[in-house]
């Protein structure tokens, strides 16, 4: 099969560029369908791709609820089995039952908490500071609306629609 291209060339040389007369009629109709076919086999293409990688997402989205599941099962499951070992360990040929000793922060009051270090004289690594983020589309509704906004402004653009 011709490349697109090969296709439009032939197309141009049906034509007479100086008079824009037609010289082979029969032949630029058919080059002119063999190229709507080219070109619907393309949009088809990316019809198949599109329905292709919704149904891996979907299957994605399915392996990460039955991931979150299985992790929720193992949490109650380990809750169940530090409730009836009590504290005691238990060691089989098949598996080793013990416990760990782990410590962690607990923040009852998060406001509060960061409040008070942002009023003493704490080392600034108690808190993380984050780069602002854009909102753009908060901008963008803003730029409709005719406000002015140094270092931004709407862009016209095209995109593809295949339905």
């Amino acid at each position: 099969m011709r490349a697109l291209y090969e296709i439009d060339q032939e197309i141009l040389d049906c034509v007479d560029l100086e008079t824009g007369e037609i010289l082979d009629v029969e032949k630029l109709d058919a080059l002119q369908m063999e190229r709507e076919t080219k070109l619907e086999g393309v949009a088809l293409w990316v019809k198949d791709l599109k329905a292709e990688a919704d149904a891996v997402k979907a299957e994605a989205d399915k392996l990460t609820a039955r991931k979150q599941a299985l992790d929720n099962k193992i949490t109650s499951l380990k809750m169940w089995l530090l409730m009836a070992l009590d504290g005691a360990k238990l060691k089989t040929p098949r598996c080793n039952v013990y416990y760990t000793h782990n410590q962690r922060v607990k923040v009852d009051d998060e406001e509060k908490l960061i409040s008070f270090l942002k009023n003493t004289t704490v080392p600034d690594e108690f808190l993380r500071f984050r780069e602002p983020e854009l909102r753009k589309d908060e901008i963008k509704k803003a730029l409709k609306e005719g406000v002015r906004i140094p270092g931004a402004e709407l862009e016209e653009t095209e995109s593809v629609v295949i339905k």
